[in-house]
């Protein structure tokens, strides 16, 4: 799989995330997680490159964001 999923609590969220991550050059896809991976009903997940999995941590740390899950 060339795709990794970043976990979020709802869409708004979700869609948080994709921006702050727009921002660090990492494109991102909004896509509904398996439900194994679904932490409530209204979780959604950004997908997106793994090769870009190390500079979505480092934006996600530097912005103080914690996702629900990496999968």
């Amino acid at each position: 799989m060339d795709k990794t999923l970043l976990i979020c609590q709802s869409q708004t969220e979700a869609l948080a995330l994709r921006r702050m991550l727009a921002g660090a050059g990492v494109t991102g896809r909004i896509v509904r997680p398996p439900r194994q991976a679904a932490v409530r009903s209204c979780t959604f997940a950004v997908s997106i490159p793994r090769r870009d999995l190390m500079v979505a941590q480092q934006r996600m740390r530097d912005r103080h964001f914690t996702p629900c899950g990496i999968l």
